[in-house]
């Protein structure tokens, strides 16, 4: 069992490696976004499933993300800025594939 305040362990239920509060809040909205592979979102799950704290972050993300997307549904953001923003992913995709 993990304290919380201290960052301390939680099982990932897999037997094996362990994932701490500090991971699992930086990787929520990945996991959120379904952009983990299947051995982190059962790392994250296991960590969720233990941890009050971190469970209670997750909702508390989860609600917000739910939120913003209702809030802003029916607005689109501009083409410029669109453009911007893929241009600009595309360049860290690129940088870090050849990094």
């Amino acid at each position: 069992m993990s304290d919380h305040r201290t960052g301390g362990l939680e099982s990932s239920g897999d037997g094996g490696s362990r994932t701490d509060c500090s991971e699992a809040l930086l990787r929520v909205y990945e996991y959120l976004d379904g952009e983990l592979g299947p051995d982190e979102v059962a790392k994250i799950q296991s960590h969720l499933d233990e941890c009050g704290p971190c469970l209670k972050e997750y909702d508390l993300d989860t609600t917000l993300k739910a939120l913003i997307k209702r809030s802003c549904e029916s607005e689109r953001a501009p083409e410029a800025l669109r453009l911007t923003i893929m241009s600009r992913i595309s360049m860290t995709v690129i940088q870090v594939d050849r990094g």
